[in-house]
C-alpha cells in the first residue's frame, strides 16, 4: 500500500507530499491559471531547495491539463536543472534513454 504523503510523493528528487494527493482529487480539466491561483504558494522540497510552484508553472507552454501526471510533468519541466535528478536529458545511471520517473505511487485521478 502505498502513501502520498512525505518522501514517497517524490519524483526525480522532488518531493511533492501532500500536493501530490491534492492535485489527484483535483476536478479536471484544470488550467494553469486555477492551479496557480489554488496551490501557487507551496513550496516544493527539491535538490537544490525549496521552489514554489507557481515559479515552476510560469513558463508552462500548456494552458490547460487533462491528467494529473500532466501537472506533474509541468511542475518538472518548470524546475531548473538544479532541483531535479536526471529529469532535463539527463538519462542517470540507467545507461541511456530517458529515466522512469520514481516510485512515487499512482499519479492518475482519485475522482472521476
Amino acid at each position: 500500500m502505498s502513501s502520498d504523503n512525505g518522501g514517497q510523493a517524490r519524483a526525480y528528487g522532488v518531493t511533492f507530499g501532500p500536493l501530490k494527493r491534492a492535485l489527484r482529487e483535483h476536478q479536471y480539466p484544470v488550467s494553469v491559471g486555477e492551479l496557480i491561483e489554488q496551490y501557487g504558494g507551496f513550496e516544493l522540497e527539491t535538490a537544490a531547495g525549496e521552489r514554489r510552484l507557481e515559479t515552476a508553472l510560469q513558463e508552462c507552454e500548456a494552458t490547460t491539463f487533462a491528467e494529473p501526471w500532466e501537472v506533474r510533468d509541468a511542475i518538472l519541466d518548470g524546475l531548473d536543472e538544479e532541483a531535479v535528478i536526471g529529469y532535463h536529458g539527463d538519462p542517470g545511471d540507467d545507461g541511456g534513454g530517458t529515466p522512469e520517473i520514481d516510485r512515487a505511487g499512482d499519479w492518475s485521478r482519485l475522482s472521476e
